[in-house]
């Protein structure tokens, strides 16, 4: 009898995964993917669709394609995980597993204040969209209104995006681009040779950035932070606060901060060795980010633990803790790589560099989005 592996989320993480574990083992699983959209989103694809370089539908392919790759897909919305009866809840019922893979991601809270837009969802991009073509000129004002999100370098590309965008309208000339963040320097995480590199670039672009600048609130077009300074804005994006899945948190496999507690070197449950979480559901408590190349890397890791269980001897992919993200600032780009090797093993910082820099860089982006739908969904 086939092994029964269940995926529960559709992004990078679960795509991969159940991808992977049906290359590795073919008939010797049945690979079952869990999603409550039909479609997969090329989630760093959001911005473009916000500026008008991309539509909705050319950064998403429906989930069912995974089924010609002989993957079950479920659209359904998990209600419950119950590690201690190896099954999960559903609204279309309920899931034996034999191996559980949870990558349902973080959820985006309310936004602090109804004025804002993010394109941190499709909605938003499109919402952001529309302001900015109705968009007279003014003062343009990205930021982050908590610490936990998604994509970390996404606001700074998201403000040279913008920046890019008012030259192109022929406003630039009477708009102002500032960008806020709680941490010191622009991606201050990935240490000095990053930071500097996206100050250099916000500069030459004439972005203003405010570093330890912690939100408190925003209303009748000022933000304000705790310490008291504030900005003013005719137009406000702000990346909503996120949280671990509501559906993880309320499970067992929560620790005391809402994160299941995993081993950091396989992912896998320190209570249950039958579950695997990785991706933003579990990543912040790790000192990962939570972007989609980190879950990319550790599912490719976790579906050869998995065919190392069930065959005897590791096959699969060795997990590699570095992160790479093209930044796309509209008229420029950055590559940079991290390796978080010493972030796992509890003993420093993560090691980063600049790979590239220049505008052909956005065309490598282009390129690998073409890439992971051909090879993934299709």
């Amino acid at each position: 009898m086939a092994v029964k592996v269940l995926v529960l989320g559709g992004g990078s993480g679960g795509l991969v995964a159940a991808n992977k574990v049906k290359a590795l083992l073919g008939r010797e699983v049945e690979v079952t993917l869990v999603d409550r959209s039909e479609y997969h989103y090329f989630l760093p694809g959001l911005p473009w669709v916000a500026f008008g370089m991309r539509e909705v539908d050319d950064i998403r392919r429906p989930l069912a394609n995974v089924e010609k790759r002989g993957i079950q897909y479920v659209k359904a919305e998990v209600q419950a995980i119950e590690p201690d009866a190896n099954r999960v809840v559903t609204d279309q019922g309920t899931f034996a597993y034999d191996y559980l893979v949870v990558s349902l991601g973080a959820e985006p809270q309310p936004q602090p204040t109804a004025d804002a837009v993010a394109p941190w969802s499709p909605d938003g991009a499109m919402a952001l969209r529309e302001r900015m073509k109705a968009f007279p000129g003014g003062r343009v004002v990205i930021g982050v209104s908590s610490p936990y999100y998604p994509c970390p370098p996404a606001p700074y590309e998201v403000a040279g995006m913008a920046e890019f965008a008012l030259k192109v309208k022929g406003v630039r000339d009477r708009s102002s681009v500032d960008v806020f963040h709680m941490n010191p320097a622009p991606l201050a995480g990935m240490g000095p040779v990053i930071s500097e590199r996206v100050m250099r670039i916000l500069e030459e672009k004439g972005i203003g950035f405010h570093g330890g600048f912690e939100f408190a609130e925003a209303a009748n077009g000022e933000i304000r932070a705790k310490d008291g300074r504030t900005l003013a804005y005719d137009l406000l994006i702000l990346v909503p606060p996120f949280a671990p899945n509501r559906v993880v948190r309320s499970s067992p496999l929560a620790g005391e901060s809402g994160f299941p507690p995993v081993d950091r070197r396989t992912f896998r449950h320190v209570k249950y060795p039958n579950v695997f979480v990785i991706g933003d559901t579990v990543n912040p408590s790790l000192m990962l980010p939570p972007a989609g190349v980190v879950a990319h890397f550790q599912a490719e890791y976790i579906a050869g633990v998995i065919t190392s269980d069930l065959k005897g001897a590791y096959i699969g992919q060795p997990f590699d803790p570095v992160a790479m993200c093209i930044m796309d600032f509209g008229d420029n780009a950055l590559l940079p790589q991290c390796s978080f090797e010493k972030v796992l093993e509890g003993t420093g910082m993560p090691s980063c560099g600049v790979m590239a820099v220049g505008r052909w860089v956005r065309v490598t982006k282009m390129l690998f989005e073409s890439y992971w739908f051909a090879t993934l969904i299709g």
